[in-house]
């Protein structure tokens, strides 16, 4: 996804979600969030990561139900908040970010891994192909620089 190699230091910085997609294989591009989003995504000069996105308009003091998932017998948890942070390192075409806490347990201690594409003061992220039924599909990020208010 790539057109130029970047550093670490070309992350640094605070980032604004601008739009979440998951795309398919067969086309069909899905907003699971709509498009009323509300997100930051920060990278330090230290080597740090964290991210924090969802759909601007949650409703305030529901815990998210569990469901049951209708291709598995789990239970299956709404993703309707996501939120991560941990050290982060760019090899080649990709971002790994080294999850140290996460909203969801069973991400701690494994590497999120993301293609990346600069394209002036934007940043897309995308996710390794994952499986969603019969089919594969990527998530996508749109993120936008945030300039300092300071």
């Amino acid at each position: 996804m790539s057109d130029t190699i970047a550093t670490a230091k070309d992350f640094i910085g605070t980032w604004r979600l601008i739009d979440y997609a998951f795309i398919h294989d067969d086309g069909i591009v899905e907003k699971p969030w709509g498009t009323d989003l509300r997100g930051y995504l920060i990278y330090t000069a230290e080597g740090y990561m964290s991210g924090n996105l969802g759909p601007a308009r949650r409703k305030r003091g529901v815990i998210e139900r569990i469901s049951p998932d209708p291709t598995t017998d789990r239970p299956r948890r709404n993703r309707n908040y996501i939120a991560y942070t941990g050290r982060f390192t760019v090899e080649g075409s990709k971002v790994i970010h080294h999850v140290e806490a996460s909203l969801f347990p069973h991400w701690v201690g494994r590497p999120e891994v993301r293609e990346y594409r600069f394209e002036g003061d934007r940043l897309t992220l995308r996710t390794e192909p994952l499986r969603a039924g019969r089919h594969t599909m990527v998530a996508q990020l749109l993120w936008e620089r945030v300039r300092g208010h300071i």
